[in-house]
């Protein structure tokens, strides 16, 4: 049973429970700020779970990254602690060490062992001409999402600014 199971699989499941546990996490938080976290972490599933449907999803994988984690979360959080002047309680948990440590052991080696098989190619001279027609012909749909959620940040930065 268990070596039917390959490493997509595994993370997929991995992921799942990730990505479902930190939007439960989300909801039932009290704390605004430790929503915005967890919406990081929901962020980083999410993108994770698009690049394994395939290796054509992996630039929109990039887009969410860029926009849901690098810049949503970002400003969400800093526009709430600067104007909201939430005061951020650290809880020292014993166990958390030990589970952040196996995770990030469990985590290496499956990435360990899903690049051991991956052969390495020669990479082309790059030309910033080239990549943007690439871009712009064959993924427009996420450069425009990417545009509107990063203009969409811009007018709630300028509204936070003017204090409307």
């Amino acid at each position: 049973m268990f070596q039917s199971l390959n490493l997509c699989l595994i993370l997929f499941l991995f992921f799942s429970i990730i990505s479902i546990s930190s939007a439960i996490f989300i909801v039932s938080s009290k704390n605004l700020f430790y929503a915005a976290i967890s919406l990081a972490f929901l962020g980083v599933s999410i993108a994770v779970l698009i690049a394994l449907i395939s290796f054509q999803y992996s630039l929109y994988s990039v887009f969410h990254l860029l926009l849901y984690v690098g810049a949503t979360v970002v400003f969400l959080s800093i526009s709430l602690v600067m104007f909201k002047g939430l005061e951020v309680r650290q809880i020292n948990i014993a166990w958390a060490p030990i589970v952040a440590g196996v995770s990030a052991v469990l985590i290496f080696i499956a990435v360990v062992l899903s690049l051991s098989g991956v052969q390495v190619s020669q990479v082309g001279e790059i030309n910033l001409q080239t990549l943007s027609s690439i871009i712009l012909e064959k993924y427009w749909f996420p450069a425009v999402v990417l545009v509107v959620g990063l203009l969409t940040t811009l007018i709630e930065a300028i509204t936070l600014a003017r204090r409307d």
